[in-house]
Order: C-alpha cells, then sequence, then structure tokens
C-alpha cells in the first residue's frame, strides 16, 4: 500500500486546524479538563509539562496562561523554540478549532502531536477509558484570503461560542477575551494582534461589527 503524503505546513501561513472526539464524546465538560488542555496547550508549543504535577497546580498554571501570566519555570522541562503562533482557538465540547501559523518547519504536526497525545492520556486514565480520544490526527485547511480569514475567526469567537455561552465574552476557554476585549493570554501575542487587525481592519473588532455579527449569526 502507498504511504501517504503528508501535508506541507508553510512557515508565516495561517491554517485552520480542527479535531473532534470520537462517537461525539463531550471531552471539555469540566473546568478541571478545560483547564488541563489549555495548559497543555501552552506546554505542548514550548516544551512539556514537568512529571508529576498535581491537578491544583495545572488549573493554577492554566488560570495564569489566560490572565497573561507565565506558570512557575518548573513546571514544564524540555523546552524549546515555540512551534506555532495562536491567532484564535476555542474548546468547544466535544471538539477545538484552532488558528495556527506554524513558526518552524513542521511545526503544526509536532505541536499537534504532542497536545493530542498528552490530551488523550489524561483524559483516559481519569475515565478508566481505552482507545483513540479523537477521530483523526487533526484537520486542517490553509487560509489563503482576508475573506476567508475574516471567516474562520468569526466562526472559531463567535458561532462555536454561541452554541456554549450567550455571552462570548464570558467564555474563557477560547480567544474571544483576547481578540475583542482587554485579556491578555500567552496565547495571542501582541504582535500576531497587530497582523491580524491590520489584516482585518480595524473595524472588524470595534463593539458595533462585533453586535451585527453576534446579531446575525444569533437568528
Amino acid at each position: 500500500m502507498p504511504r501517504r503524503k503528508e501535508k506541507t505546513f508553510l512557515e508565516g501561513r495561517p491554517y485552520h486546524i480542527l479535531n473532534k472526539a470520537v462517537d461525539h464524546k463531550p471531552i471539555f465538560d469540566s473546568q478541571e479538563d478545560c483547564n488541563r488542555f489549555i495548559f497543555q496547550m501552552y506546554a505542548a508549543n514550548i516544551g512539556s509539562p514537568a512529571p508529576n504535577l498535581h491537578r491544583v497546580d495545572m488549573g493554577e498554571a492554566a488560570r495564569k496562561i489566560l490572565k497573561g501570566e507565565k506558570p512557575p519555570h518548573k513546571f514544564l522541562v524540555n523546552h524549546h523554540e515555540p512551534l506555532v503562533e495562536f491567532f484564535s482557538f476555542v474548546l468547544a465540547k466535544d471538539q477545538y478549532h484552532f488558528g495556527l501559523i506554524p513558526t518552524v518547519r513542521n511545526g503544526i504536526p509536532r505541536y499537534m502531536q504532542k497536545l493530542n497525545l498528552a490530551y488523550a492520556k489524561y483524559f483516559n486514565k481519569k475515565y478508566d477509558r481505552q482507545g483513540p480520544l479523537f477521530e483523526t490526527r487533526f484537520r486542517a485547511s490553509a487560509i489563503t484570503t482576508p475573506a476567508q480569514l475574516n471567516a474562520l475567526v468569526k466562526m472559531i469567537n463567535i458561532q462555536n461560542i454561541l452554541e456554549i455561552s450567550e455571552d462570548p465574552s464570558a467564555y474563557f476557554y477560547s480567544s474571544f477575551p483576547d481578540l475583542f476585549s482587554k485579556r491578555k493570554s500567552l496565547f495571542i501575542l501582541p504582535s500576531t494582534l497587530f497582523e491580524l487587525k491590520k489584516n482585518l481592519g480595524e473595524e472588524f473588532f470595534k463593539s458595533r461589527s462585533l453586535k451585527s455579527d453576534l446579531q446575525q449569526v444569533r437568528k
């Protein structure tokens, strides 16, 4: 059987990354699970979680990351340069969506492998289950036009969140507070946000435009 050709990810190009749980299983039902995934999102990009971290430590680390504070250095091992940059993300019950830009060669596959394996190992142990947690390694689509970028940012930060919460600004496990409010998590770099605003236009991020988008999605 011929070997499947690996997808090429170009450094500096934005991509939509999606992964779903098998059988539509809820995998982000609890705050503890969400916090664990948030910490692993951060850790997988620059290293690995230190062994034997207590769940309370990971919860506190996740809260710090979302507030823009670095967790204690001892929480991470095997440090390396970031593999990707985020410009959007959301955890949505049985799936997650990322807007990613690879910063090194094979950055996205390396990052996704680390993240998926770490979370599946945690989830299977906690809930006493076996087998794959996700349907695939991940799905990826290149974003090549401003219109595609516009649609993706809205889809991740508005459409997906409204299925979880009536108020996107109150849902912490997404990039909405970083893009449309004053939060400055460690996921969305100031330089990335600057480029996003340059590509989409300042009006995209203003409250009047946002309210219009929310109304359209809710119809």
